[in-house]
């Protein structure tokens, strides 16, 4: 009995170490696995937590950025559109860097300005951008080629220019391009495909443009205000005999446009001065001025070429902007509220200089 006894407990351990079950190296390192991959996944969720309170606290530390691009953060919405809260923060951090050393006479803003300028911008990019894509409006390699060119005539070298860029905004010459050049040529090409898509009278943002040449007689050291109304009255009466106008104006003509033949290029009201304006506007196409046209700068004999309708870029851009949806997701200002609750139409654009003086603008 006592053998029998014996032989069962016996049995009873090998059956015990049968069914203890000893992990392999393999099973080991899958377990290390998924517990590495438990911090690795509790960390990312405190990152982002950490990360998303610092954004709303507009931190420009640069874990939070890095994690703000990875994350997608945005610092507003227009029409549904984000932007990010990284392009903010360099645009925001290259403006306050321009505003520490300013040129000579310039009013630094303050900080809420600030970020409305940097915020307007890149509110207004958005649309434009789109507004491009609908016009089919593309910058090229060609326009930053040529775009760049032009910006270095101004300094003695690239080199030269990086460093001024550096110390003035902190970017590169490239990276200027990529942030100013190509915004500000996407805005020009779309001023062009505005005004060359003619449109009816009945469009809502469609405003009457002429076309007119004109040769500008002026008083000066040598010639009497007298006498340039007598010599003005000979050429319209060359010009009305049959001489050709662009020719009279070419001979005749004391401002830039005579290498032109007189002309002025499009125009709408409210760009030339009033008394010119008045004349032009009420002519027919084709039509020579069958009088001098008087103005603050001398005598005009001039001519209306063309009239046409085209859809106004400023107003329909600021129609856009005072009627999109923008969605502002941290603690600043919105810089377009102001404008909606008084419903002005200021332009908010970068505007560009024009190296051409149009002696007859106002």
């Amino acid at each position: 009995m006592e053998e029998k006894i014996k032989k069962e407990e016996v049995k009873e351990v090998k059956s015990k170490k049968t069914n203890t079950k000893t992990d392999s190296p393999k099973d080991m390192l899958k377990y290390f696995g998924f517990g590495l991959l438990g911090i690795l996944v509790i960390f990312l969720l405190i990152s982002t937590v950490v990360s998303v309170r610092a954004v709303k606290n507009l931190s420009q530390n640069s874990f939070v950025l890095g994690m703000s691009k990875v994350l997608n953060l945005s610092v507003a919405e227009i029409n549904g559109e984000k932007i990010s809260y990284n392009d903010y923060v360099e645009d925001l951090k290259t403006l306050n860097k321009f505003y520490s050393n300013p040129p000579e006479g310039l009013t630094v803003p303050t900080s809420e300005e600030i970020s409305d300028q940097v915020l307007s911008r890149l509110l207004a990019n958005k649309l434009i951008n789109k507004t491009a894509k609908e016009y089919g409006v593309k910058v090229t390699n060609e326009d930053i080629t040529n775009f760049k060119d032009s910006l270095l005539t101004q300094f003695p070298s690239e080199a030269e220019a990086n460093k001024e860029l550096q110390d003035r905004y902190g970017w590169t010459l490239e990276k200027y391009i990529e942030r100013v050049g190509k915004p500000i040529l996407l805005e020009q090409k779309l001023q062009t495909a505005f005004s060359e898509k003619t449109l009816d009278n009945t469009d809502e943002f469609a405003v009457e443009e002429v076309r007119a040449s004109h040769i500008l007689f002026m008083e000066d050291e040598k010639t009497t205000k007298e006498q340039a109304k007598t010599k003005a009255k000979e050429v319209l009466q060359k010009i009305k005999d049959g001489a050709d106008f662009a020719e009279m104006a070419a001979q005749y003509g004391v401002d830039s446009t005579k290498d032109e033949g007189g002309d002025l290029g499009w125009f709408s009201r409210g760009i030339m001065i009033p008394e010119f304006e008045e004349a032009i506007f009420a002519m027919e196409k084709g039509q020579l001025a069958d009088d001098l046209v008087e103005t603050s700068f001398g005598y005009h004999i001039v001519k209306l070429d063309d009239r046409r309708f085209v859809r106004d870029f400023y107003t329909y851009m600021n129609n856009q902007l005072m009627t999109a949806k923008i969605k502002i997701n941290l603690p600043i200002n919105n810089p377009f509220e102001s404008l909606k609750q008084t419903q002005q139409t200021e332009p908010i654009t970068i505007e560009v200089e024009d190296s051409e003086e149009n002696t007859i603008s106002e």
